[in-house]
């Protein structure tokens, strides 16, 4: 399949590389919503196998798609512009936000004006956390597929509640010491590596990213996606719990895949399945327009 690669600016100049998937002649696309913003999760870029493969099944059948990397894609690397570190390991959440936005500005300039946003574990929660905070009339459904709980509070009551506060400790101590970007190893809640700043940023007492608490300002049609394979704290009944709590939203659903891992990179054809459904059955009056 062709794809266009681009490359856009956010607001604060940053580049963000992505792949513009047009919709093909062949395809039948049904419901109000004509694009798709795609965001990947941790550690991700734009050309993620689960991201690219939602992306050419979506494409085929008629939604131009746009995967975008997103400041936090890939690991770390170095920013020369700002000349500082980006990356999963550096990440400050909310300012996703901004990139999000110049991915909705691009569909937007290319004539699309109904755009459903969809993400990937933590891509999962980018997307939903723009939709409950930002107020963005071009955003007409929102699809968080294995979606992360970022709950200081959970956590701190799971079976995981050991290893996870030792964490918070290593922060906490690298921040004293007046080192907020020294990068430290976690195994929870994934095992990554991760600035001080930016493990406090995501799991801190403040619970600035705890979806529960903002999925309120979710107003538009929601479907949540996980497998039955994601049994660990991060993961456990998030979906639901999310779908549960968009109580301003005017058709809010979950969906479990059987035997589904991890973003469903085991039944990616069930995902598309489920997301082209989805989009099909909307209708204006609840997409938002």
């Amino acid at each position: 399949m062709l794809v266009e690669l681009v490359s856009l600016s956010n607001d604060d100049g940053l580049r963000l590389d992505g792949a513009f998937y047009a919709p093909t002649g062949d395809g039948d696309r049904a419901g109000p919503v004509d694009a798709v913003l795609l965001i990947h999760g941790s550690r991700g870029n734009f050309y993620d196998g689960a991201t690219k493969s939602m992306a050419q099944d979506l494409s085929a059948q008629g939604y131009a798609c746009l995967p975008l990397n997103t400041n936090a894609h890939d690991t770390a690397w170095y920013n020369p512009g700002g000349q500082n570190f980006k990356g999963n390991a550096f990440e400050v959440l909310a300012h996703t936000c901004i990139d999000l936005r110049a991915g909705i500005d691009h569909l937007t300039e290319r004539g699309y004006r109904r755009i459903g946003l969809l993400g990937h574990s933590m891509g999962a929660v980018r997307v939903a956390y723009y939709a409950a905070t930002q107020d963005d009339g071009r955003v007409a459904t929102v699809v968080p597929v294995s979606p992360v709980r970022l709950s200081y509070s959970y956590f701190m009551e799971s079976e995981d509640s050991e290893e996870f506060a030792a964490n918070i400790e290593i922060a906490r101590r690298l921040i004293a010491e007046g080192d907020p970007e020294g990068v430290f190893r976690v195994e929870h809640p994934i095992p990554q590596l991760f600035s001080a700043a930016s493990f406090l940023d995501k799991h801190g007492p403040e619970e600035k990213y705890n979806l529960i608490n903002h999925a309120h300002g979710i107003r538009v049609p929601m479907l949540t996606l996980n497998g039955s394979r994601e049994t660990h704290s991060r993961l456990r009944d998030m979906a639901q719990d999310l779908a549960a709590a968009a109580v301003n939203s005017p058709k809010a659903e979950t969906l479990m895949v059987e035997e589904g891992e991890h973003s469903l990179v085991n039944r990616t054809t069930e995902a598309s399945d489920a997301v082209l459904k989805w989009l099909a059955a909307l209708t204006p009056e609840k997409a938002r327009v």
